[in-house]
């Protein structure tokens, strides 16, 4: 089988992660230096 193409995704275009990276950022400033951070 030959590869004649792929889809490569820049942040927000196929999918919108932006509520994951938030989620991520906030649990790991929790864990790490216990800081609670919230949405602006």
């Amino acid at each position: 089988m030959r590869i004649t193409g792929f889809v490569f995704d820049l942040d927000g275009v196929i999918t919108d992660t932006a509520k994951y990276h938030y989620q991520a950022w906030k649990e790991t400033a929790k864990a790490k230096l216990n800081i609670e951070i919230s949405r602006p």
